[in-house]
């Protein structure tokens, strides 16, 4: 069970890492607009699923070990106004399906709440088409989550609707009611994974990222992804580049706060964001340190939860935040995590 609390928590802190720093945005003019647009239904037939969006769900793919296998997240999220529409699908294969699927279920509502910081509101039991599943209402200090979850032969499907506190989102049941579980072709359903080879030295290349003014050295070509996240500043987008070398995580992570950052202090914006970092997996901070990148201040830290150590470095080089980090299991050691840290550089353009 404790594996599945682990994805829970890795995938949304790589997802979500630079926290917010500059604080959220209300605005109840773009809500109302998103939600007379025409809705369309959407689905995918590997993922063996299709629900009602408002708009075309952006669709991404994340590698996470658990307990010393590999797993894939596909998310499926669509942003109306400030409410987030999220299907997140989890094959665990032969082993999910033999496994107790209200346990899993439990297992996977509390990592959501404890990693959200949220609390229960109300939850209840229900089905899908004879399979097992929980609903459930829960609330942070921002915002309110509307929640279902089913498990299907081995795969975890979950349904979300997040939602500021001040907003209240008109099509939250139609979006939930309109999940319906379609049959999976059998190439689609997943074998018992195995834990992904650990790379070696003459694997690593380093990768130029000219739009975003660096390099770093990866074992193989890192997944980028996109994200945008609604501050006060209005909506910034963090570019994530990740690979998951054996059990561990390596992200190269950047975000251009623009004028927002215009006459902040550099070292309390680094600040904010380690302690989003922190605060994102529900960690404590181990270590930190004062760093710099030629004239550009930065902070080294490293910070644990239950189930995780991070070692990461963050740089605010002008107005883009950057950080290094390195996520792998508590208790666990991985070779290169220096080399990685030590190899990112800005490019000429960038400095």
């Amino acid at each position: 069970m404790r594996g599945i609390r682990t994805l829970m928590i890795v995938v949304v802190a790589a997802v979500l890492w630079l926290g917010n720093p500059l604080g959220a945005q209300t605005s109840s003019a773009q809500t109302l607009s998103a939600q007379t647009a025409p809705w369309q239904s959407f689905g995918n037939s590997a993922d063996g699923f299709k629900a009602l969006f408002p708009s075309e769900p952006e669709v991404t793919k994340n590698s996470v070990p658990v307990d010393g296998n590999t797993f894939e997240l596909h998310s499926y999220v669509s942003q109306s106004g400030e409410t987030a529409l999220y299907i997140g699908v989890v094959d665990y294969g032969p082993r999910g399906a033999a496994a107790e699927p209200d346990a899993l279920l439990n297992s996977a509502k509390n990592g959501a709440i404890e990693h959200m910081n949220a609390h229960v509101l109300s939850e209840k039991k229900i089905t899908l088409a004879e399979n097992h599943g929980v609903s459930f209402e829960a609330e942070s200090d921002k915002l309110h989550f509307s929640a279902r979850m089913y498990m299907a032969g081995g795969v975890l499907y979950q349904v979300m609707v997040a939602a500021p506190l001040s907003e209240k989102f008109a099509d939250t049941n139609r979006f939930l009611d309109s999940f319906q579980l379609t049959d999976r072709p059998a190439s689609a359903v997943a074998a018992a994974p195995a834990p992904p080879a650990a790379s070696t030295a003459a694997d690593w290349k380093p990768y130029s990222y000219a739009a975003d003014g660096f390099s770093a050295s990866f074992p193989s070509q890192p997944a980028a992804e996109k994200r945008s996240v609604p501050t006060d500043a209005g909506a910034l987008e963090i570019r994530t580049y990740t690979v998951e070398d054996g059990t561990t995580a390596l992200i190269s992570a950047v975000c251009d706060y623009g004028a927002a950052a215009s006459g902040k202090d550099p070292d309390t914006l680094l600040d904010s964001a380690q302690a989003g970092a922190v605060s994102n997996i529900k960690g404590h901070l181990v270590s930190q340190k004062k760093i710099t990148l030629g004239a550009n201040h930065g902070v080294a830290f490293e910070a644990e939860n239950d189930s995780a150590h991070l070692s990461a470095r963050a740089y605010l080089v002008g107005t883009k935040l950057y950080q290094m980090i390195v996520a792998l299991p508590l208790n666990s050691n991985y070779a290169e995590t220096t080399r990685f840290l030590d190899s990112f550089q800005l490019l000429p353009a960038a400095q």
